[in-house]
């Protein structure tokens, strides 16, 4: 993940390829978000601890 000015970029993925009987699968394409976006549901996301009330 990368963040250029008002752009978060996710890239270089790293695809497991489990048998070499078998073609190594193409990466996803690069994915662009809003930064402003992506922060808020990162801070969002963080806050959620709904998984906490079964643990």
């Amino acid at each position: 993940m990368q963040r250029f000015g008002e752009i978060v970029q996710w890239s270089d993925w790293e695809v497991p390829w489990l048998s070499p009987l078998v073609p190594a699968p193409y990466p996803p394409p690069d994915l662009h978000f809003d930064a402003h976006q992506y922060d808020a549901e990162a801070a969002r996301a963080e806050g959620d601890r709904w998984w906490q009330m079964y643990a």
